[in-house]
């Protein structure tokens, strides 16, 4: 698999992008938004991704997502129980917390753009690669648990 863009570059792009859309396109300002609600939305999804980077260390295999064939095992302990994507999802959190903090409605057109890509473009080919090297035990896997939530 040629994964282009590592999701974590894809992460601070998002961000980025966040900042210029807030600035350059205002759409509907969200009002004044209490500081801690930015950082719960945040900080859940920093624990969120880092979760499902400690169930892959105690399973032993990689967490680097541009290389998904070389996992050693089909991790479903742990967040992994209720989410198949707990890195991905915990990102999608933290640009939610992004749009919170930036008080723009504008914001979340970064958010969607994550999502989408993420989605299309290291999501699904990471699912080919389960289904190829763990068969019926991803299939079973992926009838249990969702994508997202």
């Amino acid at each position: 698999m040629d994964l282009k863009i590592p999701p974590l570059a894809l992460l601070v792009i998002a961000i980025l992008g966040q900042v210029e859309l807030s600035d350059f396109l205002p759409l509907y300002s969200l009002g004044l938004v209490p500081l801690w609600i930015p950082i719960l939305w945040v900080s859940i999804g920093v624990l969120l991704a880092l979760s499902g980077v400690v169930e892959f260390r105690k399973k032993s295999t990689t967490v680097n997502p541009m290389k998904p064939d070389e996992a050693s095992s089909l991790v479903t302990s742990g967040i992994f129980k209720y989410t198949r994507n707990p890195m991905y999802l915990g990102m999608t959190l933290v640009l939610i917390g992004g749009t919170f903090y930036f008080s723009e409605l504008s914001t979340l057109i970064a958010g969607v753009f994550f999502v989408l890509y993420i989605n299309q473009f290291q999501i699904k080919p990471e699912e080919l690669i389960m289904q190829e090297k763990y068969g019926d035990s991803f299939k079973e896997y992926r009838a249990k648990v969702r994508r997202w939530l």
